[in-house]
């Protein structure tokens, strides 16, 4: 199947089941994001007081990424970073710290599946929210704890995240260039790497549960995920005692490897050869053949020792080219080449639109917008994006009220102490 279907009467392979969450951020909210993008229920808990830091705060401190630049009556509901990682969860308000949301909050735990959260250790201890607790709840609860260093150790209470748990997994030793400082890559992917690992560490549970009727506790520590990303360079030093080097663009194996310039501005081509066979290819379509059989660049380990020239030569060739161009020539000659993508020409690139990767979505809040849908495609049980992320306690009243049997004047009562509803009133 080359390209996603996406029949909207389909079922979904995760319907039926039900996590109750207070992830925020990315690292939570992409597990439970992916969760919910195979259908299952996953109500989203934050607090008017304290709502999702990827909300970008309430006004008069606006600090999000609004359509056009515009923040509007709501900016909180209006965020990039909020709304591209929370699309088909239910959003609702709850005050954790009072009794009263507490109590709702353990009676959702109660009929739910699972449970995740991505909070700093010391809160969930804190709110008195810990498994054994929550087994006495619900017995077969599945209970998944994200913090940065996970929920034990001398480093658990450190507060973190991308920032500080991407040099703590030794990736940003290797980020970089020879002689230079480490480097963060700059889009703390970590989050990312957690994020995946946390739907998968929830489905084997619930496989788990499925077969023995036993819940479980998930200890996730988004260091440790990141660790298993740079195994190969921490194992060069414990088995062989070398001692991984900053490297920039170029690898230990490959020449020519890296981004070279192209025509125009800020554009790039990466080009990453991995063989004598491909270079020798390489030098005849730069129309430098004599290149191949130079004493110099013969093979990869004379290319390695003389990287600094090979990279100019590379360059001068692709300079005043256009740089998708001269990565369809380069793969017509089975040579690994690609265009640097910029961020905005993602959704348009012709890979990306064959096979529907993309999406839709129409938020209330903001209007339609273009969106990465499931990152995989299961030829029987596909996931999609069945509604957008929700707005600041969108569906605090239909979910109180339908699943815990809140009446219209308990909930009015609710609202008006602050324990649930959808307007956080003055900051």
């Amino acid at each position: 199947m080359a390209k996603r279907g996406r029949d909207l009467s389909a079922k979904l392979p995760l319907e039926r089941l039900r996590a109750v969450v207070l992830t925020q951020a990315w690292s939570g909210a992409l597990t439970t994001q992916l969760l919910a993008n195979m259908g299952a229920e996953v109500i989203q808990v934050e607090a008017l007081s304290r709502p999702d830091v990827w909300r970008g705060g309430y006004p008069p401190h606006n600090r999000g990424q609004y359509p056009n630049g515009e923040p509007g009556t709501r900016p909180y509901d209006r965020n990039a970073l909020f709304n591209a990682v929370n699309t088909s969860k239910l959003g609702i308000t709850l005050d954790l710290n009072s009794e009263e949301g507490k109590s709702l909050f353990l009676d959702l735990v109660s009929t739910s599946d699972l449970l995740a959260e991505n909070y700093s250790a010391r809160v969930i201890p804190n709110f008195g929210l810990e498994y054994p607790t929550l087994r006495q709840i619900n017995p077969t609860i599945i209970m998944m704890r994200m913090p940065s260093f996970g929920a034990s150790g001398p480093y658990a209470m450190y507060p973190g995240n991308g920032g500080t748990t991407e040099p703590m997994s030794g990736i940003s030793s290797l980020l970089g260039y020879p002689d230079g400082q480490p480097m963060n890559s700059g889009t703390m992917h970590t989050d990312a790497i957690s994020g995946m690992m946390g739907f998968a560490a929830l489905l084997i549970a619930i496989r788990h549960r499925a077969r023995t009727g036993k819940g479980q506790y998930i200890d996730l520590s988004q260091q440790e995920t990141a660790t298993t990303y740079i195994t190969d360079q921490i194992l060069e030093h414990t088995v062989g005692g070398r001692v991984p080097q900053r490297m920039g663009n170029r690898d230990r194996r490959m020449a020519p490897h890296g981004f070279y310039r192209c025509r125009g501005e800020d554009s790039w081509v990466a080009i990453a050869v991995r063989s004598d066979t491909e270079w020798e290819r390489l030098c005849e379509v730069m129309g430098r053949p004599e290149l191949a059989s130079d004493v110099h660049f013969a093979t990869a380990e004379d290319r390695l020792q003389h990287t600094e020239k090979l990279d100019s030569i590379v360059q001068s060739w692709t300079l005043n080219r256009d740089s998708t161009k001269t990565a369809e020539v380069l793969q017509a000659q089975k040579i690994p080449s690609s265009a640097v993508m910029k961020a905005l020409e993602v959704p348009e690139n012709p890979q990306h639109k064959a096979r529907g990767f993309f999406e839709t979505v129409d938020h209330p809040a903001t209007g339609p917008y273009s969106i990465a849908g499931v990152p995989f495609s299961l030829s029987e049980t596909p996931g999609r994006i069945h509604r957008p992320a929700p707005t600041l306690g969108q569906h605090s009243e239909a979910v109180l009220k339908q699943h815990l049997g809140v009446s219209d004047s308990e909930y009015a009562s609710l609202e008006s102490q602050g324990v649930t509803g959808d307007d956080p009133g003055d900051d």
